[in-house]
């Protein structure tokens, strides 16, 4: 009979070739240019910025600034959809002088982030809508510099990768491992948006049914990107260099919160590449469960490190890209934390007990 920890062990066997895969994929990503030279004559349409918020006055004070400060070369307008925030997420939003608009009750059926979008794109002013959360913090030539490619390239819209910022370790081993396993597990042209960023025309955005279309899908962002697909429309998501930045979850319990809604609804849209995706994820954690059969004698030590070694080796391009090489050492435990959050969030789907996001129950 094979040995319980050389089955664990088995699982390393695919992790190389699959972090390789991923990296390649993400190599192959277009990247955003340069900004526009401000002499170059260059006109870009009026653009409206729409925030959905739901108590995120401490972010806010940091996204609306950036966004007063853009160089932008031709009016845009600032919305903050306010989805029922029970702290100074309102009187943030009209400090900063942006326009608020209040989601009033949420409506049967709608999840709260794409019901404030959907507001925000009826409301808006303007042909191009740029959707961004509020965790995000924009450089001055951001909305530039993604609008012009959109232009340049004939695009219906687009979504962009955006730089980590603030990150405390939990965040960045967990955030790094599970954006490896997103490019181990996502072939290249299937449907892909990023909810911290999109930019969309209004006709494109209205055309395919917009928010309304996904208005109870807990990964929104994936559900409009097939939606897109399937209208026909062009709105690929690209790597983007110093056009914006996030800090999506602020500590431990929001980044298990996080992690778990995104497993629970992951699977749903990324077909047969999220099984890519979690072979990816128990491969890159098997060194910790080797680790622990050695504690109890159950597993070669020097298996353990054999594994780790080539964890780690794999892992580093994402770990230099991530900021340090050394955090390679503890991608391991990154992957066993994305692993558990994911999978309580799929056990806690299938039983129709749902998950907690933002102060709701999801799905």
């Amino acid at each position: 009979m094979i040995p319980v920890w050389a089955l664990v062990a088995s699982f390393v066997l695919p992790f190389a070739p699959l972090s390789l895969l991923g990296w390649r994929r993400l190599r192959s990503l277009p990247t955003l240019p340069a900004p526009v030279q401000a002499d170059t004559g260059f006109s870009l349409p009026p653009i409206s910025i729409i925030i959905p918020a739901r108590d995120e006055a401490h972010n806010l004070r940091i996204l609306l600034p950036s966004l007063q400060a853009l160089r932008y070369p031709a009016p845009y307008e600032i919305i903050v959809i306010d989805d029922n925030s029970s702290d100074r997420t309102a009187q943030v939003a009209t400090e900063f002088g942006a326009r608020l608009l209040p989601a009033g009750n949420l409506p049967a059926g709608w999840l709260g982030k794409p019901r404030a979008c959907h507001l925000g794109a009826h409301a808006a002013a303007h042909d191009w809508l740029l959707f961004t959360d509020a965790d995000t913090r924009h450089h001055p030539d951001g909305p530039a510099r993604a609008l012009s490619y959109a232009l340049a390239n004939g695009l219906d819209g687009l979504s962009l990768f955006l730089e980590q910022r603030d990150t405390g370790l939990a965040e960045k081993l967990a955030l790094t491992a599970a954006f490896a396993g997103l490019f181990a597990g996502h072939a290249v042209g299937r449907p892909l948006l990023n909810g911290q960023y999109i930019l969309l025309h209004r006709e494109a955005y209205f055309r395919s049914g917009g928010f309304a279309a996904v208005r109870s899908e807990k990964l929104e962002d994936l559900a409009l990107a097939h939606r897109l697909a399937a209208c026909g429309l062009r709105a690929p998501t690209i790597w983007a260099a110093r056009a914006a930045e996030v800090r999506m979850y602020a500590g431990l319990p929001h980044l298990w919160q996080g992690l778990t809604r995104l497993g629970a609804g992951s699977l749903k849209w990324a077909g047969r590449g999220g099984w890519l995706t979690a072979l990816f994820i128990t491969g890159g954690l098997t060194p910790v469960l080797l680790l622990s059969l050695a504690l109890f004698g159950q597993a070669p030590l020097g298996w353990v490190l054999l594994s780790w070694l080539v964890v780690c080796a794999s892992f580093l391009p994402w770990a230099r890209r991530a900021g340090s090489a050394a955090l390679a050492l503890g991608l391991p435990f990154g992957a066993l934390l994305v692993q558990l959050a994911a999978s309580w969030g799929l056990v806690r789907t299938r039983f129709g007990a749902g998950v907690r996001w933002k102060a709701r129950l999801v799905g």
